[in-house]
C-alpha cells in the first residue's frame, strides 16, 4: 500500500478512528493487525517474513541475554546471521551466483525469480538493532512479544524506514497503551508536504528520467542533463517525501519518528552529506558496522579502509548490482579523501581557506555524478549516459520540449534550503491556522488534479 494513493487514505481514516475509539490497552493489537493488513496489501503470501524476523530476534535476544559473557558474542553472531539469511537469499542469491560464481567457475546462469519481500532490508536492520542493543545493554530485554512485534511492524516506517532503534519506538508504544496524544494539525501539514514532494516533483519528473536511463542511446544534450539532474531530484523527493508522510502519519497517531533528511543537497562535503541524507541509515552503519570495525580509533590506513568497507557494504545494501557497489565505492573514496585532507595541517588549512560555496558545488556535483551509477541498469548504461552528457548535440528546441522538468528542477533548487523539519514546525507554529488549513486544502486539490490516476511506487520499496 502506497502512502500517496486513495487506498491508503481510506485505510488510515479507518485505522485512525479505531485508534481513537479503542481502549488504550488494545492499541498494540490494532498496531499489529493494521500493520499486517498494510504490509499484506502488496503480497499477503509474504507477511510471514516480518513475523519470522521478529520471532528470531525475540528468542535470539533471550538466548543472548541468558548466556555467560564468554558465549554472548558467539550467540550474537549466530542470531545476526540468522536475521541476515532471508535477506541474503531473497536479495542477493541471484547476484552472487550469476555475477560471481557462474563467471568464475564457468557455470550456467540461472534466474530463481524470487520475489523480494517488501521492505526486507529495513526490517532486517531494525531487528539487528534490537538484538545488538540488548547485547550491548543499551536497551533492556523486551519480554513482551507483542510489544516487539508492534515495534517491528508499526506501519508508517515498516516499508522504507526511518530505521528505528528500540529505544526510539518501544517506549512510545508502551506509553500509547496509557495515553493517546496525537498531533493532528502538524502531522497533516508534514504529510501534505511529503505528498507534494512525491506526486508533483518525484512522479512529475519520473518520465523524463526513465526515458533516458531505460534506453540511454541517442538522446540530445538537454535530455541527458535533465535525466541526470532529474534523478537527483526524483530520489530525494521520492524518499524524503515518503519519510515526511511516515512522520506525519505517525504523529497523527501520537508517535514521533526521527528525522531522516535535513537539506542534504546543501552539504559542504560528503561527510556532511551523509549527516543529512538518510540519517537513520548513516547512523546505523556508523554504530553497527563502522565502529565495530574500529572506526577512527585505529591507524590512518585502517581508518580509511573502515570507511571504504562501510560505504561499499552500504552501497550493496541498496541492491544486488555492480552499479550499487560502484556507487558505494565512490562515496567511500570521497569520504576517505574528506578525512585524509585533515590528517595534515597544511592540507587542512588550505581546504578551510576555500569558500564554502565552492565546496557545496563540488559536493553536489560529486553526489549527482554518483547517482548515475545508482540509477543506471548496468555499468555500460552508466558510461553511455556520462558520454552522452558530454558529447551529444545541443538542440534549442529541446529546451522548449523539456520546459516542465526544467521548471521543476528550478523550483526545487530555489526551495531546497527551506526543506527542514525545524522550519516546517516553526512555520506551523507561527501560521494562522485558518489560512494554513486552506493552503493544505489547495495543495491537496493540486495533487488530485496533477495525479495521473495512480501514484508510482516509492523507489526505496525495492531496497
Amino acid at each position: 500500500m502506497i502512502f500517496s494513493t486513495l487506498e491508503y487514505f481510506i485505510f488510515f481514516f479507518i485505522y485512525f478512528w479505531l485508534y481513537k475509539l479503542l481502549q488504550p490497552k488494545f492499541s498494540i493489537y490494532l498496531i499489529i493487525a493494521g500493520s499486517l493488513f498494510f504490509y499484506g496489501w502488496w503480497n499477503p503470501i509474504l507477511i510471514w517474513v516480518p513475523a519470522v524476523l521478529c520471532t528470531v530476534a525475540y528468542f535470539g535476544a533471550f538466548w543472548i541475554h541468558a548466556s555467560h559473557e564468554d558465549n554472548k558474542k558467539l550467540r550474537l553472531g549466530v542470531t545476526v546471521i540468522s536475521l541476515l539469511f532471508p535477506l541474503l537469499v531473497f536479495k542477493y542469491i541471484d547476484f552472487f551466483y550469476n555475477d560471481m560464481f557462474a563467471e568464475l567457475l564457468f557455470l550456467a546462469k540461472r534466474d530463481l525469480q524470487l520475489v523480494l519481500p517488501l521492505g526486507i532490508s529495513f526490517i532486517t536492520f531494525t531487528m539487528i538493532s534490537y538484538v545488538v542493543d540488548v547485547y550491548r545493554k543499551d536497551f533492556p530485554l523486551e519480554k513482551n512479544y507483542l510489544q516487539l512485534v508492534g515495534y517491528t511492524l508499526f506501519f508508517p516506517q515498516l516499508i522504507a524506514g526511518p530505521i528505528l532503534r528500540p529505544a526510539q519506538l518501544i517506549p512510545q508504544l508502551i506509553r500509547s497503551s496509557v495515553k493517546k496524544n496525537p498531533i493532528l494539525g502538524l502531522g497533516l501539514f508534514i504529510f501534505t508536504i511529503g505528498l507534494i514532494k512525491k506526486v508533483i516533483f518525484a512522479d512529475g519528473i519520473s518520465p523524463y528520467v526513465n526515458i533516458v536511463f531505460n534506453d540511454p542511446f541517442g538522446h540530445g544534450l538537454i535530455e541527458y542533463w535533465v535525466a541526470i539532474f532529474g534523478f537527483a531530484l526524483q530520489i530525494y523527493c521520492d524518499f524524503s517525501g515518503y519519510t515526511d508522510m511516515a512522520i506525519g502519519s505517525a504523529m497523527m497517531l501520537g508517535v514521533r519518528l526521527p528525522l531522516n533528511f535535513n537539506r542534504p543537497y546543501s552539504a559542504v562535503s560528503l561527510r556532511d552529506f551523509w549527516l543529512k541524507w538518510h540519517i537513520t541509515l548513516s547512523r546505523w552503519l556508523r554504530d553497527y558496522l563502522y565502529i565495530p570495525l574500529g572506526g577512527n580509533r585505529t591507524s590512518k590506513s585502517q581508518h580509511i579502509l573502515n570507511i571504504f568497507i562501510t560505504m561499499v557494504l552500504g552501497g550493496l545494501w541498496h541492491g544486488s548490482n555492480w552499479t550499487f557497489l560502484i556507487w558505494g565505492a565512490l562515496h567511500g573514496f570521497g569520504i576517505a579523501i574528506n578525512h585524509s585532507v585533515h590528517y595534515f595541517s597544511l592540507s587542512s588549512n588550505m581546504v578551510n581557506k576555500v569558500p564554502v560555496f565552492f565546496w557545496r558545488l563540488v559536493t553536489i556535483g560529486f553526489v549527482i555524478f554518483a547517482w548515475i551509477f545508482f540509477r543506471a541498469n548496468n555499468i555500460d548504461d552508466a558510461f553511455t549516459i556520462i558520454a552522452g552528457s558530454i558529447n551529444s548535440v545541443f538542440i534549442y528546441e529541446s529546451i522548449i520540449q523539456n520546459i516542465f522538468p526544467i521548471a521543476l528542477l528550478s523550483v526545487f533548487a530555489l526551495t531546497h534550503h527551506l526543506d527542514s523539519q525545524s522550519r516546517i514546525r516553526l512555520a506551523f507554529k507561527k501560521s494562522n491556522k485558518k489560512y494554513l488549513y486552506i493552503l493544505i486544502l489547495l495543495l491537496w486539490i493540486i495533487v488530485i488534479a496533477s495525479a495521473t490516476g495512480s501514484s508510482q511506487e516509492f523507489i526505496y520499496f525495492d531496497f
